[in-house]
């Protein structure tokens, strides 16, 4: 199937600028899809196109980042690339308008580049821009009003929405009555509990629907998702590309189990509100579940404690990942340690959408986080027997070897990247080649009836131009070893004819 590329930007202005075109793709395409990242649409492909040349620093100023996205436009309109019908303008209007903007075409343009200069932060290009719109067929249905309107809710957001922990008085200290521990829902076939996982996977795209229908066929008897949801997190998408599947798959497989996230990077670039609202519709009316109003939690049964992270509150605004250390706040990190001293010889699995450590890039000029690694250390002296970690943020599933703590009086732990739920990586861009010095992933093996993993990360697709999209399963029974296993989801297109296969399973130590 056709493949157009999707930059992932870690920059908030640009992955709202992104979300702003999409958003106008999406509601103003006449015949458009409710949720996706929509990168075959010519108008986000030239502004995806102008916004990777301002990540990479070949466009610096707003001038030449308007100039660009016209030039790539004018191409496109010359190889006879056109945008399907606009809906919103009146035919009748239009009839009356003998001008540049009888074309709803010229209208969503106008929009785009007026994000491309929002995103460069250029005021004076913004109201140049803005002055095309006065008085005009765009004016009239809408456009500039509708932009405005947008970018002034999902930016200049002084800090970003959270909802910390509070004592027994309802104040934000310790000792933490709120939240409490979510209890782990019974279990539907026997003695063992099935956790679905699911990492990076709000894109929207048929891709993702097909790699939740995989998981849902594991009758799982609850999802984590470890975050991002793309592009910025804005209302639409927390709700067309992650509430709404969600809801649609429990509908279809006739299965209302609870569903608990964690915010990425992505759900914070719009001020993580939307984040927040979500949460409130997440498990509505879903029988043994509880009602998320944090941005972290832990979910407990008698033999196991699931603990989940917000790492996501300080990555912040740069254009490299690689010089971003994120961190907990301190007072969620007093939260986790509080929970974690009192496991009552429960096992413990650890949550986030950030990486502990990474084969491919430095997290603050190391390829160990220390800050989530001192974190690490101040539960494990608590007491916690922490038997593994799952995150997301990188977008191949990656097998790394045990990770041991400084202080090696502690065992080691299974180190698991997990991000590979949805967002498309091509193959030959690079991004995941091993480094020199990076944290070191398992030889190239595979387990009984699964494919050689790490070797060079298995295609999901039949034209190989994609790393594999999947999703983990975890096996929690009720005393002993867990059962990790990771699969990749085949998709031509046809979320019908998708199918699973075995990469990797393993074991996790328990009580």
């Amino acid at each position: 199937m056709a493949r157009f590329r999707t930059p992932n930007f870690h920059n908030a202005r640009l992955s709202v600028a992104q979300s702003l075109i999409r958003e106008l793709v999406a509601k103003r395409t006449a015949g458009a899809p409710p949720s996706g990242l929509f990168p075959a649409h010519p108008i986000l492909q030239a502004a995806s196109t102008v916004l990777q040349r301002i990540h990479r620093g070949e466009i610096t100023d707003a001038q030449t980042a308007d100039a660009a996205y016209q030039h790539h436009r004018a191409m496109q309109k010359a190889q006879g690339i056109t945008v399907s019908h606009i809906a919103g303008i009146v035919e009748s209007v239009i009839e009356k308008i003998d001008s540049l903007f009888k074309s709803a075409e010229a209208c969503a343009d106008l929009a785009a580049r007026y994000a491309i200069a929002w995103a460069m932060n250029d005021a004076a290009k913004m109201a140049e821009i803005k002055s095309e719109w006065t008085d005009n067929v765009c004016d009239l249905a809408g456009w500039a009003t509708a932009v405005e309107t947008w970018l002034s809710y999902y930016s200049g957001h002084a800090e970003p929405a959270y909802n910390p922990p509070l004592d027994a008085q309802g104040q934000p200290q310790p000792p933490y009555a709120s939240p409490g521990t979510f209890a782990l829902p019974p279990t539907c076939n026997g003695t063992t509990l099935c956790v679905g996982v699911l990492g990076d996977w709000g894109t929207g795209e048929q891709e993702a629907v097909a790699v939740l229908d995989q998981l849902m066929q594991h009758s799982p008897d609850v999802i984590i998702h470890v975050g991002d949801v793309y592009y910025a997190g804005t209302t639409d998408e927390q709700n067309s590309n992650f509430l709404d599947l969600i809801n649609q798959a429990r509908q279809k497989h006739g299965r209302n189990i609870p569903v608990y996230t964690l915010p990425g990077n992505h759900d914070y670039y719009s001020g993580g509100a939307p984040f927040y609202a979500m949460l409130g519709q997440l498990n509505q009316g879903v029988p043994n579940a509880s009602t998320q109003a944090n941005s972290f939690w832990a979910l407990v049964n008698e033999n196991w404690q699931l603990q989940g992270m917000d790492t996501g509150y300080y990555d912040s605004d740069l254009f490299e990942v690689a010089q971003d250390t994120t961190h907990l706040r301190d007072d969620e990190a007093e939260w986790h340690l509080q929970q974690l001293g009192n496991t009552n010889g429960r096992t413990v699995i650890l949550f986030s959408h950030h990486q502990l450590v990474s084969a491919f890039e430095q997290i603050g000029g190391a390829w160990q986080n220390p800050q989530l690694e001192a974190s690490l250390a101040s539960w494990q002296q608590a007491g916690a027997n922490i038997a593994a970690w799952l995150w997301g943020h990188e977008h191949v599933l990656e097998v790394y070897q045990p990770y041991q703590a400084p202080d090696s009086s502690f065992a080691p732990l299974v180190g698991r990247c997990v991000g590979n739920s949805a967002f498309p990586v091509f193959t030959e861009a690079g991004d995941y080649t091993a480094q020199a010095g990076g944290y070191p992933t398992l030889p190239a093996q595979s387990s009984p009836g699964g494919i050689a993993f790490p070797n060079g990360y298995v295609q999901s697709q039949p034209d190989d131009l994609v790393w594999a999209s999947g999703y983990a399963v975890l096996q929690l029974p009720a005393g002993g070893a867990a059962t990790a296993t990771y699969y990749q989801v085949r998709f031509n297109g046809d979320v019908s004819e998708a199918t699973s296969q075995l990469l990797w399973q393993e074991s996790i130590p328990g009580s």
